[in-house]
């Protein structure tokens, strides 16, 4: 009751001080309340909302290649409000000529639509072969890798790689690759997927079931393999 009755109060004065809100519940509940604690409760029930919105989806992958499975690939989506939060890390073991292990980690965030922030390293044997940062500052982007920082010519950026294992691309838009700073287009296969060809000449074909990722055919220059969905360790939690 008493969190309600803040509540209405802090929707009638959302424009002024933490102190004149607290002057003012105290008056109506003829109570003593600190300014601290009346803070903390209106900060809690700011986020309640958001809390009531908030939903994370988890994809596990794992990774084949020749009929044998080399690694394991785990995608997370973490939405609040109208924000998002992308999170795909992967490890695959194989031999060339000697044991390689290759460990990946990709992050990307978006407010209202727009990308602001993402991250990619990749290591081979332990060694960081990769390391680079995308922010979206003062109303461009820039790049950081290496030390080295570059602006790139885009306004904005509302799709990329890692939003295709959620959301299927029916509409064949321009996808933004991270990695490579361009927009890649994608093209529907007579098969039902949807391919994605990159600069370097490698391809990947995303397929898709209710709107999910199942299936990555990775055609690269020098190999290929295949990235399937576990469907009994995905799915989605709701934080109510």
């Amino acid at each position: 009751m008493i969190l309600l009755i803040i509540y209405t109060f802090l929707k009638k004065y959302n424009n002024q001080s933490w102190i004149r809100q607290n002057l003012k519940i105290c008056k109506f509940l003829k109570v003593n309340i600190p300014n601290f604690l009346v803070s903390f409760l209106i900060r809690l029930i700011l986020f309640i909302p958001l809390l009531s919105n908030a939903q994370n989806l988890q994809l596990n992958y794992k990774i084949i290649r020749n009929g044998n499975d080399i690694g394991w690939m785990r995608l997370e989506k973490n939405n609040v409000g109208n924000n998002s939060d992308f999170l795909l890390d992967s490890e695959i073991k194989t031999k060339i000529i000697f044991p390689i292990t290759v460990f990946a980690k990709e992050t990307s965030t978006f407010e209202n639509g727009k990308l602001v922030y993402s991250s990619q390293i990749r290591k081979t044997n332990g060694s960081i072969k990769l390391e680079k940062q995308t922010r979206f500052m003062a109303n461009e982007y820039e790049v950081l890798e290496n030390g080295e920082k570059e602006k790139l010519p885009f306004s904005a950026i509302n799709t990329n790689l890692l939003c295709l294992y959620f959301q299927e691309p029916i509409d064949l838009k321009p996808v933004y690759c991270d990695i490579q700073q361009c927009f890649v287009k994608i093209s529907k296969t007579t098969d039902g997927g949807y391919k994605v060809k990159f600069p370097n000449g490698n391809a990947n074909c995303y397929y898709y079931k209710e709107g999910v990722c199942t299936k990555i055919k990775i055609m690269h220059t020098f190999y290929s393999a295949e990235i399937i969905l576990n469907p009994q360790t995905n799915g989605y939690a709701n934080n109510k």
